[in-house]
């Protein structure tokens, strides 16, 4: 554990300074078009036992807004390496060398949160219950220093976890916001108790220093491929299907609402996609053929998600222009739809049946075949969901909507 501060009482007070300090925090990291950073967070053995329990060590390159390298090794896992390249993600694990990957853009801010090596993959606090400046202090990394706020919070209202109210102390660098180091809770993988811990950075570089480099990975060419339906980490909410898909506030580029209630009685293909998205852009261009072609049988909306405040930065040069037969989607829907769809990678398409039901909900690019084939068994008398989802061959299930923690491509490179 770090040396410093002990864990003391919660305080109801609120210092402004030191809200504005972990409210900045919470976002640092997705506000910075490149970084790269090393960490290590150091457990606690459960149940009060003296003495540390385990390790965790990992690497994380970023290059916002959907490029990404975190490798890194558990006690449970082994070394595990999580990679996308804006166009193709994909998950491997030493312990059984394999791997899963999906065709579809993750953001780093998403993948950071979707993993058990980083600090990013606690869970999201609602509420903010205390906050105090502590102190001033300076970390040294390889030699640079940065000036740090010395802050303790307590927050609360996570979702499965009993052990409320959350304290931690944070060391947050005044330049980037980032926080260097922690002292906290977290439940580790497996376990639905929390223990001690200390997340240290021990390496940061950013801006000027990494915008330059490049990063790529390759899975063993002995890796054996798992269909990325086996996984549990999932990025689309698969609870929906059977189920009407949640309220979702929908509206045209020019404001008007949609209402997918008028459309009752034939099936609706939803297209969600973004404006950063590079296989969105290959995919707006299927879609806009697969309307044509089905025409009066089916609705097929293409629907651009709004950026959140928070979104991830992104560098002008890297910005995406839409060109030729892509064009800007004609509807809309709020960021904060995404979290009841549990949509994390796109594109992505849910197909609502004629009974208003969802058929199928899965992210990655599909082709046009496999899409037709859905909405024609959709637009049926005798429709039912699919058995099982077909993915961009139109046969076998490609696409996926999640993974486990020990899956990854041999020819997949930056």
């Amino acid at each position: 554990m770090l040396a410093g501060l002990a864990w003391g009482q919660v305080s109801p007070q609120i210092e402004p300074e030191a809200e504005k300090l972990y409210r900045r925090a919470s976002v640092a990291l997705h506000q910075l078009p490149a970084y790269e950073m090393d960490v290590e967070t150091t457990l606690q053995k459960p149940g009060g036992e003296g003495g540390l329990g385990f390790h965790i060590l990992a690497t994380v390159a970023v290059r916002q807004p959907d490029k990404i390298l975190i490798s890194g090794s558990t006690p449970f896992t082994g070394q595990t390496t999580v990679y996308s390249d804006g166009h193709t993600s994909l998950l491997w694990q030493e312990s059984t060398n394999q791997f899963a990957r999906i065709d579809a853009a993750i953001p780093a801010s998403i993948l950071l949160r979707l993993t058990d090596l980083t600090p990013e993959s606690e869970p999201v606090e609602q509420t903010l219950v205390s906050a105090k400046f502590i102190r001033n202090d300076e970390i040294y990394l390889d030699g640079q220093r940065f000036d740090c706020k010395v802050i303790q919070v307590a927050t609360t209202g996570r979702e499965g976890i009993t052990a409320d109210p959350r304290l931690r102390t944070l060391w947050v660098d005044t330049k980037t916001g980032v926080a260097l180091r922690q002292q906290t809770d977290v439940v580790p993988p497996g376990l639905r108790i929390e223990v001690p811990a200390s997340i240290v950075v021990t390496r940061f570089d950013y801006g000027s220093h990494v915008d330059n480099g490049d990063f790529a990975f390759i899975v063993p060419a002995d890796a054996t491929e798992v269909d990325w339906h086996l996984m549990d980490l999932a990025v689309t909410h698969r609870g929906l299907i059977g189920k009407p898909p949640p309220p979702l506030h929908l509206t045209t580029v020019e404001g008007r609402p949609v209402d997918l209630m008028k459309f009752h009685g034939k099936p609706v293909l939803l297209h969600f996609e973004t404006s950063w998205c590079k296989p969105c852009e290959e995919a707006g261009v299927v879609i806009d053929s697969v309307a044509k072609t089905v025409g009066a049988e089916a609705k097929v909306l293409r629907v651009e998600v709004q950026e959140s405040p928070d979104a991830p930065a992104l560098a002008p040069e890297k910005s995406l222009e839409r060109t030729g037969t892509h064009q800007r989607p004609p509807v809309l829907v709020a960021s904060a739809d995404m979290e009841s769809l549990g949509l994390k990678a796109w594109p992505a398409n849910m197909l609502i049946g004629r009974d208003g039901n969802v058929l199928s909900f899965d992210a990655g690019r599909a082709s046009e075949a496999a899409l037709l084939a859905l909405l024609q068994n959709a637009a049926s008398t005798d429709a039912a969901p699919p058995a099982a989802d077909v993915g961009r061959d139109g046969a076998s299930p490609r696409t996926a909507c999640s993974w486990r923690r020990d899956a990854a491509r041999p020819d997949l490179q930056g």
